[in-house]
């Protein structure tokens, strides 16, 4: 139990060499993040509300160009990174289709596959037939990085990345724990093709039983827009009190940690099979909350964003600007019992996420709070599911909601399977408008009402208890 200052602007350096456009009360410029390279661990505290881990000032970015470019609090990561691009070799190719939800795939070769590897299953392909069936009905728009060939990570056409382990691998096949997540067409084996590649990882690496207390800005404002000094204060709003990461890592968990005014409280980026659950955000509002980022397999449970204050224009706001959700290839991520504020949205930030399970969630659904690059949309892409979602505020979209328009720059979402979406009165463009792919009982919840907790009844035959403990 304490209160343990973390960073303070005594931890602060100055490099003359580098940009002086953001300084500190000591004049300084540099701020440092604490990085762990290491699994096997657990970081536990005596319960939030005992153990606090504090950030008294903001971590300087590298440039207020730059909005994200503050540096993490504390980044548990495998060395082997930041991406899983060009280190990560090749080690087969998949030469026959699969379907999702198969456990199995043919391979080239299984040299130096072994049972209990972890590897990536990956496609980097611009064929345009590809492009225009992974974004379905929506208008291309040739500026989008989807749109272009392969040729680095921020022109990379269709970019899919699943993290398996291996069960077994032999005579030109690898079975794996999970079964995959999107189909396997191998006739787009252009470019980088369907592959089988390394994934350097940690694992087993907890956070449990503590807080961490930021001092985020009153009066947020998105990027700064709206601030009369936008391009000087964005960085502050958008990344200045960023307290967790856990990257590249595998069968790890955050549980009962409380994020108190934060600019965002926790990412799982490129790791697998992990949970992030009874969480709680508090104090002032900021930019993001828990987010499964590039990752395959991430529970998000029983989340309770309260963060609240008033926004730049003075009016009242709850929760984090975009609730919690997915970023980049993600796959497979489930939210579930997780609550967001009422004038915000899940969170899709584009970048290619796929397969998402939204269920029997609480908060807003208003239009552009997902987030996404103008130039990384759509914001989802397949397999996006809405189960049972208690909608607690819109806005003007509501009575026609669409889910993309050709015209609108900034919300593109694949037409997802919507079901159960109660509360506050939404009328959902209909299929015949190619706006869904399914959509039943809207107005009124459906049974069951966790589409997540039936699932693992049918698999598991039970509801495991420590699921059961979170209700």
């Amino acid at each position: 139990a304490g209160h343990y200052i973390l960073h303070n602007d005594d931890d602060n350096t100055r490099d003359e060499s580098k940009q002086k456009d953001a300084v500190d009360s000591k004049n300084n410029n540099v701020s440092s993040g604490i990085e762990i390279y290491g699994g096997n661990f657990v970081i536990k505290g005596d319960g939030p509300d005992k153990t606090r881990l504090i950030m008294e000032t903001p971590n300087l970015p590298t440039s207020i160009s730059n909005l994200s470019s503050s540096p993490i609090l504390l980044a548990i990561k495998h060395t082997n990174g930041p991406n899983n691009a060009g280190n990560s070799p090749k080690l087969a190719s998949v030469t026959e289709n699969a379907k999702r939800g198969d456990f199995t795939v043919k391979v080239s070769g299984t040299t130096g596959i072994s049972s209990g590897q972890w590897v990536q299953l990956r496609l980097r392909s611009g064929d345009r037939e590809l492009v225009k069936k992974e974004i379905g009905p929506i208008a291309l728009n040739e500026n989008w990085a989807i749109a272009k060939a392969p040729i680095s990570d921020d022109l990379y056409g269709v970019k899919i990345t699943e993290f398996h382990q291996v069960k077994s691998a032999s005579n030109g096949k690898i079975t794996f724990y999970e079964p995959i997540m999107h189909d396997i067409d191998i006739k787009y084996n252009d470019t980088e093709g369907w592959e089988i590649r390394t994934y350097k990882y940690l694992e087993n690496v907890g956070v449990e039983d503590l807080s961490f207390v930021g001092n985020a800005l009153d009066g947020y404002a998105h990027h700064g827009e709206g601030h009369a000094e936008q391009a000087k204060v964005g960085w502050q709003y958008d990344g200045a009190y960023k307290p967790l990461l856990l990257q590249r890592v595998v069968n790890s968990w955050v549980r009962n940690v409380h994020f108190e005014s934060v600019s965002e409280a926790l990412t799982f980026a490129e790791s697998a099979n992990s949970s992030a659950y009874d969480i709680r955000i508090s104090g002032k509002r900021g930019h993001s909350a828990v987010r499964s980022q590039g990752s395959s397999r991430v529970f998000i449970g029983k989340v309770r964003d309260e963060s609240a204050g008033n926004d730049v224009y003075g009016k009242s706001c709850q929760g984090q600007f975009h609730g919690c959700g997915v970023s980049k290839p993600s796959v497979g991520t489930v939210l579930w019992n997780v609550t967001w504020g009422n004038d915000a949205c899940f969170e899709s930030h584009a970048t290619q996420p796929r397969a998402t399970l939204i269920d029997n969630c609480s908060g807003g659904l208003v239009y552009y709070r997902a987030g996404g690059d103008e130039n990384e949309v759509p914001n989802h892409l397949g397999d996006l599911t809405l189960w049972n979602l208690n909608v607690t505020g819109t806005d003007s979209h509501a009575s026609n909601f669409a889910w993309w328009s050709d015209s609108d720059t900034w919300w593109k979402i694949f037409p997802p399977i919507v079901v159960g979406t109660h509360g506050m009165n939404v009328k959902f463009s209909g299929k015949e408008q190619q706006q869904v792919t399914y959509e039943e009982s809207t107005g009124m919840k459906v049974s069951p009402e966790s589409l997540y907790e039936a699932q693992l009844r049918e698999r598991l035959g039970y509801v495991p208890g420590w699921l059961n403990a979170l209700k």
